[in-house]
């Protein structure tokens, strides 16, 4: 396949490499100097304390031309925007969504190719520079359709230690993880604490519970305890991780917050539900967002 790849973060640069050995694949990057780096040196991937080199060809996503089978979207939410009028005149047959949260899926209707995929990503990973990840955890990619899609496209995306998973209904499979996201991201944003410390803090744990009963009331298909168990045991398997809401607090960048706990507010005012813990998460976090001297405080 002929796979292009928009954006040059963690998740990018991962899918890169696992394809760029059975795939024409092309990574587009917001800056010059990162699409240089990564075509001169490749993409360096830190993993059980070995290193890997993947030969990549890279190129600033402002002279973005796509001509192509699958374009992979793999920005941060507040990006869509800006992206979305390059997606539109890609010419691809199919296009695949790795955001956070369920905001983009508001410009689904603006987005004219035929297949159309949403996928949640389960792998810890951690970018260290604008051309090297660090991967803490792989696991596997969970994928369903938003338009037309099929099964059958595993067998093209997928590797023998690169894994996809085909979930029927896309809708509650990125609720799933928009529940983990909602609940572990501002917590150890706000906390400053990796992602095991919720299930090993026995007060932070009792808010995250607490936390679960409110989505659980907004989104009923799986229960409160089911929500907790889950939100427990991601942050068990990724213990040793940093959140990415709490890597862009340090950073003073802006967070994914209204992608993930600000469309649960919406949806909870819609259904006429109350989630005062969530409210209080998402003030805090927007009016801490994109200050840099936050996390020296």
């Amino acid at each position: 396949m002929n796979i292009h790849i928009i954006g040059g973060g963690a998740v990018g640069l991962f899918f890169a490499a696992q394809w760029c050995e059975k795939h024409a694949v092309t990574l587009w990057t917001r800056t010059e100097q990162q699409a240089e780096m990564i075509s001169r040196g490749g993409i360096r991937v830190l993993e059980n304390h070995m290193e890997n080199i993947y030969p990549v060809n890279s190129k600033k996503i402002e002279s973005l031309y796509v001509e192509g089978d699958l374009v992979v979207v793999a920005v941060k939410q507040y990006h869509m925007k800006e992206v979305l009028p390059l997606l539109q005149n890609a010419a691809a047959q199919s296009v695949l969504f790795l955001q956070n949260g369920m905001s983009h899926l508001d410009f689904l209707e603006q987005v004219p190719h035929p297949h159309l995929y949403a996928a949640s990503v389960e792998h810890g990973l951690a970018k260290i520079d604008g051309r090297t990840i660090q991967v803490n955890g792989r696991n596997k990619t969970n994928i369903g359709s938003l338009r037309s899609g099929t099964a059958g496209i595993i067998d093209q995306l997928q590797t023998g230690s690169f894994r996809f998973d085909w979930n029927e209904n896309s809708y509650h499979m990125l609720i799933e993880k928009m529940a983990a996201n909602a609940i572990i991201n501002p917590l150890t944003a706000l906390l400053k604490v990796k992602n095991g410390e919720i299930a090993e803090n026995a007060r932070f744990r009792a808010i995250a519970k607490d936390l679960s009963r409110e989505f659980a009331s907004v989104f009923s298909y799986k229960t409160a305890e089911d929500t907790f168990q889950s939100v427990l045991s991601i942050c068990t398997k990724t213990a040793d991780n940093e959140s990415s809401m709490l890597k862009d607090m340090k950073a003073g960048n802006l967070t994914e917050i209204d992608a993930i706990v600000g469309v649960l507010l919406k949806t909870a005012e819609k259904n006429h539900r109350s989630v005062p813990a969530f409210q209080l998460l998402y003030n805090m976090i927007k009016g801490k967002e994109n200050t840099p001297e936050f996390m020296s405080k």
